[in-house]
């Protein structure tokens, strides 16, 4: 017979799923509402996770964003993406901000459309690209500046490759 309490057993489970990947508040509370929880102990038990800073939502929001910005995602995107994870608005907002000491929206809108041509072994069609820069939630305005100077820069080597 094994001398362990039931709730070891669920906060073993718990540390479990928080190790194999980031994890926000709400993860873990709806983790331990299917594993059948009443909310008064999940809340409880998410609290001591927090205290013990094995659960921190900041972290878990600066991650998320980070790998989406990584992946050329814009900041009105990765903010939706935020709140769809169950971050709050004002986390959400502030690890944003963060974020823009690393890269603009243009900026990451510019590397995806080098990755994508890089990639590309025909020359891609605007309509294309811009679609792609559209899906990654960059605006229609930022998209058409960044196709023009695109076209420039592809304009101006064809003309240095001439000479």
């Amino acid at each position: 017979m094994s001398s362990s309490k039931p709730g070891d057993e669920v906060r073993a489970g718990v540390l479990r799923y928080l190790r194999t990947g980031v994890r926000s508040t709400r993860d873990a509370l709806q983790y331990l509402s299917r594993r059948g929880l009443s909310l008064q102990r999940a809340t409880g038990l998410v609290a001591t996770f927090q205290a013990q800073g094995l659960l921190d939502d900041r972290a878990a929001a600066r991650l998320w964003a980070e790998h989406w910005a990584r992946q050329h995602y814009a900041d009105s995107a990765i903010r939706l993406k935020l709140l769809a994870k169950g971050f709050d608005e004002p986390l959400a907002r502030n690890t944003i901000a963060r974020l823009l000491c690393d890269a603009n929206d243009e900026e990451r809108a510019r590397r995806l459309l080098a990755q994508h041509l890089r990639r590309s072994s025909s020359r891609s069609v605007p309509s294309r690209l811009a679609r792609l820069l559209a899906s990654r939630g960059f605006d229609s305005e930022l998209i058409e500046r960044v196709l023009r100077i695109s076209r420039n820069l592809a304009a101006s080597d064809s003309v240095n490759a001439e000479r």
